[in-house]
């Protein structure tokens, strides 16, 4: 019989462990920490036989909630815990208000998530490699905390969202904003939690150049862009990155107003 429940406070890092032995890696207690701290996220622990035997981690954005980090030991699996874990984060963001999930699943987990109903609406590709030069016209400067209503509105046209959660977290503000004059169009973002740098702009020379100077080197570098951005696509072609898919982005629920072609740059597989 598999149990779910909150993760207790003094279980950060045996939750660490345990999601690295799932198959996420050594460092996906940094992309933890933000469902633990945030009052906007969660933390469930899947039990069996009194041990714990899987995690994952929820993202709440109003009517938009993300499910990420979902993870089940070896032994434990095909017994119904990673069914369990999703079925308990999805009630949980529906309690936060969410109309809509979001996930990105890998091939392990695709066909879990369509029995409960998800639908691929889209997928996620990591490229490797070092950035060439910019587009020629765009003004880049570093970020000031001034730049936080600029940068959630131009965040909510690219992914259909309100990340404040995520994006009022972010402190110090760390990155840089695309300019054209003093028109503002895009943003880079480094957060604390994980290795991605989140890049949005509302202009595809902008979105460039921005990815251009988060991936300049002067080694490779890894960047994770929506496979529906084809302009970043050829770019990144262009300066010779490597690329493999990283995963489906999936979704249970109302269809949001997401334009991929906006985003060239996700914060992480978990909430985008």
């Amino acid at each position: 019989m598999t149990a779910v429940r909150d993760a207790r406070a003094d279980e950060t890092s045996e939750l660490g462990r345990l999601l690295a032995r799932a198959g996420f890696g050594p460092t996906v207690g940094g992309l933890v920490t933000f469902p633990r701290e945030s009052p906007d996220g969660d933390v469930l622990v899947a039990e069996r036989g009194g041990r714990a035997v899987g995690g994952v981690c929820c993202a709440s954005f109003g009517t938009t909630g993300w499910i990420g980090a979902l993870g089940v030991v070896p032994e434990a699996r095909r017994r119904g815990v990673g069914l369990a874990l999703a079925e308990a984060a999805c009630d949980r963001l529906r309690e936060r208000g969410a109309q809509t999930v979001l996930l990105f699943a890998t091939d392990m987990g695709h066909p879990l998530y369509a029995r409960m109903g998800f639908e691929v609406e889209g997928r996620a590709t990591a490229w490797r490699g070092t950035a060439g030069r910019p587009p020629a016209g765009i003004g880049l400067r570093a970020l000031r905390d001034s730049d936080r209503p600029v940068i959630a509105t131009i965040d909510a046209q690219a992914t259909g969202e309100r990340r404040h959660p995520v994006l009022d977290a972010l402190r110090p503000l760390s990155g840089l904003m695309a300019e054209r004059g003093d028109e503002p169009l895009g943003f880079a973002v480094t957060s604390p939690w994980g290795a991605g740098v989140a890049i949005c702009a509302t202009d595809p020379d902008a979105g460039v150049a921005l990815l251009s100077s988060a991936a300049g080197g002067p080694g490779p570098t890894t960047m994770v862009v929506p496979a529906e951005n084809a302009g970043a696509a050829r770019e990144l072609r262009r300066w010779g990155f490597t690329s493999a898919d990283a995963g489906a982005r999936m979704r249970l629920g109302p269809a949001v107003a997401w334009r991929p072609e906006l985003q060239f740059g996700l914060f992480n597989l978990f909430w985008g």
